[in-house]
């Protein structure tokens, strides 16, 4: 029989790092047990990735001791962790796009394979092994984020992993890609493989953890079995307070039309049309790949159309490119925050502030107190976990990342605001703060198009739905009164 100790695959004890201006970990406690669902939750910033790169070998850890299967780490590499059974699947894949799958899942270790036949014929017994039909010859760079997803937790595999660690690994999975997601989890565990699940996504926990460790500030705030926690208690202990309402009120001040699409044609899109009032929120529902994103891009000019007529303020608007856009008073929170959203090399400041230096700028020169000052009131109003507003956005979380993006547009106050997945990645408390400030431009007079996967969050804070299905609208909705099966069902054909 297994004792107590035996059961423990990693124990880490009192655990710290520093880096300049900020305590990340402060003597940080958790064990997880084999064959389990280990889930950890906190607010962005709070420790969670930091954690997992000290595991992963990515950090050196400035304290604490770290046993995983039995042995001590004091120092170790991302090679090293992979070789001892522990690896990590990141927010963003860590695969090379120009090669196949099966070069992807033994990529540096095409000699002790002795052959691509070989890499193949194995890749395709792991593939199998977790039910999926992705072709091992296929490159990477054609496959979606779910096939992305099973080919990291396959590259996992062939490291025959003991432990593996997935950062929210859901972020862009349809509902049926997050089944399998969850069906495939449910396996590792029997098969007695320990899994680390980070998520913002508190439903996710509750159906699939058997433990959570809740981390706040660099500290672990408190270990449960899922079933000693509710969602309140969660989020309280969470965010160091109590939310009564994760949504607040639905602003109700839509007036005159704002915005008027007459037509959108693309490749993908078929004859779009729709209004968009001042003080509303319109919200987008729909599948991945359903032509959300393309109808927006191309209001946006950000994509080319065959035709596209639009009226704004009763006038016909001509945009072209997305500087057309910000002049007449659209703004886009992008769907990839690192690769259209911000200019990683930057800092938080630059970031932050672009979009709006014409005001501050005179004779060419950028007045350097009230860039500070701007930058400092949206690190204050979003709440961004940063050592300083110098840093550069590349070392900051996905989630004060996003948080950086919004800062740049709710200063400058736009007429309409476009948010494209506002809140993936971001914790369940600033979610709230951020919808406060959508609900504060509603009231304000502006507008915002809201598209998001996550469908009580548009049902909560729109005023109208629109359901989109293969570049079609199917319908509109009052969310207030028509069903969330309604909608999904236009959504989905």
């Amino acid at each position: 029989m297994e004792n107590a100790a035996d059961s423990i695959i990693l124990s880490v004890k009192d655990v710290s790092i520093s880096f300049p201006g900020v305590k990340a970990l402060d003597k940080v406690s958790i064990e997880c047990r084999r064959g389990s669902v280990h889930g950890i939750v906190g607010e962005n910033g709070a420790g969670k990735s930091t954690l997992m790169k000290i595991l992963s070998g990515v950090y050196t850890k400035d304290a604490g001791t770290i046993v995983f299967d039995g042995q001590t780490i004091e120092h170790t590499t991302p090679v090293q962790a992979l070789k001892r059974g522990l690896s990590i699947i990141y927010q963003e894949f860590n695969l090379v796009n120009t090669l196949t799958v099966g070069e992807n899942i033994f990529l540096g270790r095409f000699s002790e394979m002795k052959g691509m036949r070989n890499i193949h014929k194995k890749a395709r017994e792991l593939l199998d092994s977790i039910g999926s039909t992705i072709s091992t010859y296929k490159l990477v760079g054609e496959l979606s984020a779910a096939e992305k997803q099973m080919v990291e937790i396959t590259k996992a595999l062939s490291f025959n992993s003991k432990l593996i660690i997935m950062d929210e690994p859901s972020s862009s999975l349809t509902a049926d890609e997050l089944k399998r997601l969850f069906s495939i989890i449910g396996d590792l565990r029997r098969k007695g493989v320990t899994v680390i699940y980070i998520s913002h996504k508190l439903d996710e926990i509750f159906e699939l953890c058997d433990i959570v460790t809740i981390i706040r500030d660099g500290k672990v705030i408190d270990t449960r079995p899922i079933g000693d926690l509710d969602r309140n208690e969660m989020i309280a202990k969470m965010i160091g307070r109590e939310i009564e309402n994760e949504y607040p009120a639905r602003p109700h001040c839509a007036g005159e039309t704002l915005m008027e699409v007459k037509t959108i044609r693309t490749r993908k899109l078929k004859d779009i049309s729709f209004e968009l009032k001042k003080g509303e929120i319109l919200g987008f529902v729909g599948l991945v790949g359903a032509g959300r994103t393309e109808i927006i891009r191309a209001i946006y000019g950000a994509d080319k159309a065959k035709e596209l007529k639009i009226h704004l303020n009763g006038r016909p608007s001509n945009i072209k490119k997305p500087a057309q856009a910000i002049r007449e008073g659209l703004s886009l929170v992008p769907e990839d925050r690192k690769l259209q959203g911000l200019v990683l090399p930057f800092s938080v400041q630059a970031n932050i502030t672009m979009a709006c230096l014409k005001r501050i700028t005179k004779f060419g020169f950028v007045n350097a107190s009230r860039e500070k000052d701007i930058c400092d009131r949206q690190i204050k109003n979003l709440a961004v976990k940063t050592p300083s507003a110098n840093t550069k956005a590349v070392k900051l979380s996905g989630g004060n990342q996003q948080k950086c993006i919004m800062g740049r547009w709710f200063e400058i106050n736009p007429d309409i605001l476009i948010l494209d997945e506002p809140t993936r990645g971001i914790d369940v408390g600033t979610k709230y703060e951020i919808y406060v400030l959508i609900k504060e431009i509603a009231e304000r007079g502006g507008s915002v198009i809201m598209i998001s996967s996550e469908l009580p969050e548009v049902l909560a804070m729109s005023n109208r739905v629109l359901a989109i299905c293969e570049g079609r609208i199917t319908g509109v909705f009052n969310p207030e009164s028509d069903s969330a099966h309604d909608i999904m069902s236009a959504a989905i054909g």
